[in-house]
């Protein structure tokens, strides 16, 4: 019953506010997917990639 609930929010959500949260949260995870590979290229000073 409770996932029923669930299930019917987010298609109400989607009809009444279409895609523009979901663009909201891609751009998100994007900023974050460079900041974690700026992180890596900084860690990876020796130019090893974890092999050591």
């Amino acid at each position: 019953m409770k996932w029923l609930f669930y299930t019917i929010l987010i298609i109400v959500l989607v009809v009444l506010l279409g895609t523009w949260p979901l663009s909201v949260l891609s751009i998100v995870f994007e900023y974050i997917g460079k900041a974690l590979h700026w992180l890596a290229e900084i860690l990876n000073f020796f130019g090893w990639n974890g092999l050591v």
